[in-house]
């Protein structure tokens, strides 16, 4: 686990501060860059340097863990790859004007069909004028309510719950 190099923090070199005498703050150094380039562990002596090797094993660990992350990353050989087939969806058959009018027929929707494909053609088949339409039967389902409601897929002036039926109850 030899290495070219780590990163050694200021927070180290604040914990390491913390120790008392010089020579002790020296030798701990060295344990952090012995570990830090080599993964060598070192004996740990003291309940103050037991405390203050938690802290530092578990950075240093973190960097070593997010460098080999990158790496697999950079050489294209990410933790899980999708299977091939759920990588992309299939791209939607484009349908002719004849495939609409025979949908609409087959489940009764009385929409304009010719209005519906040259709508549809000439935003290049996009729902809302920037996603890639999926499904287009759906899309005539959503067409054909809006129709049957007048224009909308929603009256403008209702709540979320259609009233119209207890109106005239009251």
């Amino acid at each position: 686990m030899k290495k070219a190099y780590f990163q050694y923090y200021e927070t180290f070199e604040n914990i390491v501060e913390q120790i008392p005498d010089a020579e002790g703050r020296e030798a701990f150094r060295k344990k952090i860059i012995q570990y830090g380039l080599h993964g060598d562990t070192p004996e740990i002596n003291g309940e103050l340097e037991r405390m203050a090797w938690v802290i530092i094993k578990d950075l240093i660990d973190q960097q070593q863990h997010r460098r080999e992350i990158n790496r697999a990353n950079r050489s294209g050989k990410a933790t899980e790859k999708k299977p091939e087939a759920e990588k992309t969806a299939p791209r939607m058959e484009k349908p002719t004007l004849e495939e609409i009018k025979s949908y609409c027929k087959e489940k009764g929707y009385n929409i304009n069909a010719e209005g519906f494909y040259s709508y549809y053609e000439s935003n290049g088949w996009k729902i809302g004028g920037r996603a890639t339409m999926k499904n287009w039967k759906a899309a005539v389902q959503s067409w054909a309510a809006r129709e049957k409601k007048g224009g909308t897929l929603w009256n403008k002036d209702s709540t979320d719950a259609d009233t119209e039926q207890y109106e005239n109850m009251f």
